[in-house]
């Protein structure tokens, strides 16, 4: 029987694979997901506005992720790669469980950033990640 566990992906952003192992850990948490439709409203004289459903609304998700050395994870080069995926407009699908999050690719639209734990000499041992994504279309 081996001790050594396989990598078990739990899914994708783009060049962000999340999975987890005996050797590496890159997972989110608190994803949630706003998922509206489009309706306008139309003036009626002496009566109640009349709505009218337009169509779907773009989904827009959240979620976090911690980036910890201590779980094979380079804090600073994940942030790096998710500045540029910003900066540059990068879309891709983001893929849970083998499955994309509705039927369009996402564009990360902003993140935050704080750098939890920072080594004497400047390295960024840990490093906490706000992300939201609107859908591309």
């Amino acid at each position: 029987m081996s001790l050594h566990r396989e990598k078990k992906m739990v899914g994708k952003y783009g060049d962000v694979i999340f999975e987890t192992s005996d050797k590496r850990i890159l997972a989110f948490s608190g994803l949630t997901q706003n998922v509206s439709g489009r309706w306008s409203s139309h003036a009626v004289i002496g009566k109640k506005e009349k709505s009218e459903f337009n169509g779907p609304g773009k989904r827009k998700v959240n979620f976090k992720m911690t980036f910890h050395a201590v779980y094979g994870i380079c804090p600073k080069k994940m942030l790096e790669t998710l500045e540029e995926m910003v900066e540059k407009g990068k879309i891709d699908y983001l893929v849970i469980g083998g499955r994309a999050v509705g039927e369009n690719r996402f564009a990360i639209t902003s993140m935050s950033e704080a750098w939890d734990v920072v080594y004497s000499g400047g390295e960024l041992a840990k490093a906490s990640v706000s992300v939201t994504l609107e859908e591309y279309t």
